[in-house]
Formats: C-alpha cells, structure tokens, sequence
C-alpha cells in the first residue's frame, strides 16, 4: 500500500512538472469578465449548455448586453438527421447528424467584433431494429456530445477577442 501511494505522488509530481493540463482546461481567458448570450431560444438545450460552460470557466454570464464586456449573439441553430446507411431490407441502420450554429461576438454597444461564424459538428449511430428504445438513447447521447462541441468551439472563439478589451467593458475603463 505505501508502495503505491509513493507511485501515485510521482506520478502526480511528473504530470505536474512536464507541464500536462486536463484537456481543455483553461479555454475561455481568465480575464473575459461578463458575457450576455443574445439569441431568440431562451429555453435552448444548446443556449443551457453553454451558459453552464461559461459557469465552469467562471465567466459571469448577465442578462444584459450593456452590462456585459461582451455578447455572444447566437444567430441560428440548425439541426439535421438524414439516413446514412441502408440495411439488407432498406430501412435505415444509420443515421448521421448534423448541428450548425452561426453567431457572433460583439461589444457591449453592439459592435461585432468577428464576422458572422459557424460552429458545426458531425455525429452518426446505428439503428438497432430490435432495440429502438436504445437506438434513442443514443442518438440523445451522440446529441449531447455533438452540443458539447459545438461550444466548445465557441468558447475556443473566445480566445481570439482583442486583446486590449479582454476583460475590460470598452465603455468602463
């Protein structure tokens, strides 16, 4: 037992020093200050998701635009399912999947500081003819994964903001 808890603090003390980090930790700056997500879907599974994203990073998300350093504006959310494959009876025994977002990122007085960009993924799963119960699990599942990167992709968005405004709302110096 002592034997391992002395291999488990080397090797803690080796990922620390060779400088390994969970994967995407730290993507948003630690500066960002207040974000406002503008988009018509409020009640959005995608909109949830990213402002629980934005909790964990400590990115203090308000509801308004002028009080925030920056907006997110989610300006569409498109989803797609279309048959991928076949099976010997032609009825479908995969379905791929697509979600696109196109937003922007603005200043508090609105002032779009990126063109319009898109966020878009890819998913795909089997239809399991016997199990239709679990071919739905995972299509929500494969969902689930495609929300988390599409923002992932915007937060990593979020990195490219000028640097002079990071942190800092342009009209409060």
């Amino acid at each position: 037992m002592m034997h391992f808890r002395l291999l488990l603090a080397a090797m803690a003390l080796f990922l620390s020093a060779c400088g390994w980090q969970l994967r995407n930790a730290q993507v948003v700056p630690s500066n960002i200050g207040s974000l406002h997500i503008a988009t018509q879907a409020a009640n959005n599974i995608f909109v949830s998701e990213l402002t629980r994203a934005l909790d964990v990073y400590g990115v203090d998300v308000v509801s308004s635009a002028a009080a925030a350093n920056y907006s997110v504006v989610i300006v569409d959310f498109r989803e797609n399912r279309r048959i991928g494959t076949l099976n010997a009876s032609a009825r479908a025994a995969e379905y791929q999947l697509n979600e696109d977002v196109d937003f922007l990122i603005t200043d508090p007085s609105g002032t779009p500081l990126t063109s319009l960009l898109t966020a878009s993924v890819e998913g795909s799963y089997e239809i399991e003819e016997s199990d239709i119960l679990s071919s739905d699990n995972e299509e929500r599942q494969v969902r689930m994964e495609m929300r988390e990167e599409i923002v992932r992709q915007i937060l990593n968005r979020l990195k490219a903001l000028p640097a002079e405004n990071n942190g800092q709302n342009p009209t409060n110096p």
